[in-house]
């Protein structure tokens, strides 16, 4: 037997994980993405506007709405496209340190057989032994250090895969007319959101009514009034800022007049969700409910309307 043998395992693990190199121009189709799609979000607003100014009635506002959810989607797509990209760079400079690591140990061993001396026999393989099993061990942390970071990875892929799900049905047509995504509210009421990333919130919103207000809560346990919106969102791949005064940060303002399912109501202390009709979906001291569309709220300053983005 060998002094090889001993650090056999540690070659397996070398091979098993890889080197991290990526082929040349892996990346290059997604991060051109956000050069290509941005053009066409461009042409979809030129689209908005001409329809904006030379076509009235129904017909010209869903041609608007529809142009505007087509550069939206565009954009957002493009701008995943980078950070997809830099994901996987990132995962493949966590491969390749690892990998860089191992080697470092397998040319410690070889180091510490040379100062050895003779390993041809039993007993001066038995001396490498507890050396072999020590570069063993530091080799599996390493790995398993990797795989953590390399499953942190695959989270964020898999956050940008629904995110880009969500975009792709952003304009299904409803049998009421018009763009967006139906929704059936509680009483039978079938409403129209703007995509199906706001109908995805509101469903799941929807879902937990009777959930207890709990100051703080951001779980199913209970809620706070940003913990249950923040997590209404995250269900629909969407994370909103954790307090409830910088939830308009992460949307677009709107007019009460254009309000649609999926909606924010934001105060400078509270949030609410607006699900159509003139009511909310809220928890605020009282468990999860439907409430009447409002714009005051105690004594707190109302921000306005927004949609999450």
């Amino acid at each position: 037997m060998s002094a090889d043998v001993l650090i056999a395992p540690l070659k397996v693990l070398i091979a098993t994980l890889g080197t991290g190199d990526l082929p040349a121009g892996a990346t290059a189709g997604l991060t051109g993405a956000s050069t290509r799609l941005g053009s066409a979000a461009d042409e979809s607003m030129t689209t908005v506007a001409a329809s904006t100014a030379g076509w009235r009635g129904k017909g010209g506002d869903a041609a608007v709405a529809a142009a505007t959810s087509l550069a939206d989607a565009d954009t957002a797509l493009g701008s995943s496209g980078t950070e997809v990209a830099q994901v996987i760079a990132t995962a493949a400079s966590h491969v390749k340190t690892a990998n860089t690591e191992l080697n470092r140990l397998v040319e410690s061993f070889v180091s510490a057989v040379a100062a050895a001396g003779s390993v041809t026999t039993p007993a001066g393989l038995a001396v490498l032994i507890p050396v072999a099993l020590d570069h063993i061990g530091r080799g599996v942390a390493v790995v398993a250090r990797a795989q953590s970071e390399l499953e942190s990875d695959t989270a964020a892929l898999e956050r940008h895969r629904a995110s880009s799900d969500t975009t792709g049905r952003t304009t299904t047509t409803g049998t009421a007319g018009g763009t967006g995504t139906q929704v059936i509210l509680p009483d039978g009421t079938v409403v129209q959101a703007p995509n199906e990333r706001a109908a995805t919130a509101v469903r799941a919103a929807l879902s937990v009514r009777g959930t207890p207000y709990v100051w703080g809560g951001t779980t199913t346990d209970g809620f706070d009034c940003s913990g249950f919106t923040q997590w209404a969102y995250r269900q629909a791949g969407l994370e909103l800022p954790r307090l409830a005064q910088d939830q308009d940060l992460a949307g677009d303002a709107v007019a009460q007049s254009d309000l649609m399912p999926g909606d924010l109501a934001v105060w400078s202390g509270h949030v609410a969700m607006y699900i159509g009709n003139d009511q909310f979906v809220e928890t605020g001291g009282d468990p999860v409910g439907i409430t009447p569309l409002r714009t005051t709220n105690a004594d707190q300053t109302f921000e306005g309307f927004y949609r999450p983005r």
